[in-house]
């Protein structure tokens, strides 16, 4: 099997685990919201980054570096594993212990200082991360991809089914919403052991007894310290977005129920983000280790080919991703939460998928031929403007400003990333004649989304039924419309389209006209 096929098929089985991990998010916050109400959501939503940051350390960020150590140093793979092993559980120790003890300074950060008890249930998160990034990180060294996407499914599976569980009898109980969100944060633990579990079993035989170097500890300790720590908050930008949210909303807007309430209802909007922006950053992330090969062996025109394409490839998926979720947000709104309240603040939230894509591609290139600090700079410049305008806005504009200025930060984050990929690179672009055809795929997609969305208004159909059935059409739909304009106006090569998951399949069809 060729290399390319193998990294596609690498591509397509991560973005298919991660659309299922997305979906059981999706799935947990609606019964959640629904028997908490918009300020238990603010609780659990509110401390949630902390928690997402160290699983998608676990999932994503970590891995890559271990991955790309174990590259660097194959002839000794088991020291510098062994090596990272330690050196993360002594960080991981440290943070989870820090954390514990400083909870109450950190909830009063956030403006609520009832937040604690949440707080100290995501420490235990930390404990686990070690074995789960290294195992993941020397599964995807060797361009597997499986125990990464089975392990991240079993591990979102087994913490949604305890979390409804937990706070079905916490509800029921009377417990306060602070109490109810512990509970769910500490669920995590119960995902990460089976997760853990599964990895363990890929990984039988190949582990190999423990080995310390102290010369390999240093030398791991330094590049986690330095590009690893470059590495995590890059490829972080999106939590970290959410983090400032929550640690600027309630204090900007005082701490009052409302305020709460209106968090919460604006918390709805980031995983819908995130699940839009997912394809992108998925096939990144699994073709960093052939674009950082073609990179080691010099070969700077295969290495620009390869970025360029990605970025094609990743532009596709963004912008259809975008388009479609600003179309459908009032009645997805709707049908996962029962109202349209906050519809606006959550659209602007919708827009930023474009720019939040190409972000983070540009992130996933950087990283994978030794760029992190390039990366590192881009991201830092969109976290202070989104700092900087949601001082500005939020008193202004409540959620709605919230929601424009992480619109304005990911598009500062994304103008800087492409600055500083041609930089190191010269001129890497996705071309003039690609946006041009990626237009006219995109307008059809948003006139009949826009279409569709008046028909179904002034049928007045505005309950829960309705809008469930208004979405599945708009989706698929819209899906149908984009797929066969890109197809027809060739927005992307047969090698481009091998890139995406099934896109492949799609090419073939439309060239034995089976499908137009």
């Amino acid at each position: 099997m060729s290399q390319r096929r193998t990294i596609a098929q690498g591509a397509a089985l991560l973005a298919i685990s991660s659309y299922v991990s997305k979906l059981l998010s999706f799935f947990y916050r609606i019964p959640y919201q629904n028997m908490a109400g918009d300020f238990g959501l603010y609780v659990y939503q509110t401390v949630y980054p902390v928690f997402a940051i160290a699983a998608a350390l676990g999932i994503y960020a970590l891995p890559v570096v271990v991955a790309k150590l174990t590259l660097h140093h194959p002839e000794e793979k088991r020291e510098v594993l062994w090596s990272i092993f330690f050196v993360l559980l002594a960080m991981s120790l440290t943070l989870g212990t820090i954390g514990w003890w400083v909870a109450p300074e950190v909830a009063a950060l956030f403006g609520d200082e009832q937040l604690v008890q949440p707080l100290r249930a995501v420490t235990f998160t930390f404990y686990l991360l070690p074995v789960i990034a290294v195992l993941r990180g020397m599964f995807q060294a060797d361009l597997e991809m499986r125990p990464t996407a089975f392990s991240q499914i079993t591990e979102n599976a087994v913490r949604v089914c305890l979390l409804l569980i937990v706070t079905y009898y916490g509800v029921q109980a009377g417990a306060n919403p602070y109490q109810v969100g512990a509970n769910a944060h500490m669920t995590a633990l119960g995902g990460s052991i089976a997760s853990l579990a599964l990895l363990l079993r890929f990984a039988k035989g190949k582990i190999g007894r423990p080995v310390i170097s102290g010369r390999h500890l240093r030398r791991v300790g330094r590049v986690l310290l330095t590009s690893g720590l470059a590495v995590s908050i890059a490829s972080l930008a999106l939590l970290l977005m959410q983090l400032i949210d929550g640690l600027t909303f309630v204090n900007l807007l005082g701490d009052s129920m409302e305020t709460k309430i209106e968090k919460g209802i604006f918390d709805r909007g980031y995983p819908l983000l995130q699940f839009a922006i997912l394809f992108a950053t998925s096939i990144s992330l699994a073709s960093v280790p052939t674009l950082l090969m073609e990179y080691r062996k010099r070969n700077d025109t295969a290495t620009k080919l390869h970025l360029e394409t990605l970025l094609r490839s990743g532009l596709l998926i963004a912008a259809a991703a975008t388009v479609g979720l600003v179309g459908v947000m009032r009645p997805l709104n709707i049908a996962l939460y029962q109202d349209d309240n906050g519809t606006a603040a959550l659209s602007w939230l919708a827009a930023t998928a474009f720019t939040a894509s190409l972000s983070m591609i540009i992130v996933s290139c950087l990283q994978s031929v030794d760029a992190e600090k390039y990366a590192f700079v881009g991201v830092v410049a969109g976290l202070l403007i989104k700092l900087g305008l949601n001082i500005y806005l939020i008193p202004l504009y409540g959620m709605v400003g919230a929601g424009m200025a992480t619109f304005g930060g990911f598009a500062v984050m994304a103008a800087a990333q492409l600055l500083l990929l041609n930089r190191k690179f010269g001129r890497v672009t996705a071309g003039r004649p690609f946006y041009v055809r990626l237009l006219k795929a995109v307008i059809p997609m948003a006139l009949f989304l826009y279409i569709i969305e008046q028909l179904f208004r002034l049928s007045g159909w505005e309950n829960r039924i309705g809008a469930t059935l208004e979405v599945g059409l708009l989706v698929l739909g819209g899906a149908g419309v984009f797929c066969l304009f890109a197809l027809r106006m060739g927005v992307l090569t047969e090698r481009e389209w091998a890139l995406l998951p099934f896109g492949e399949k799609l090419y073939r069809m439309h060239q034995h006209r089976r499908i137009i």
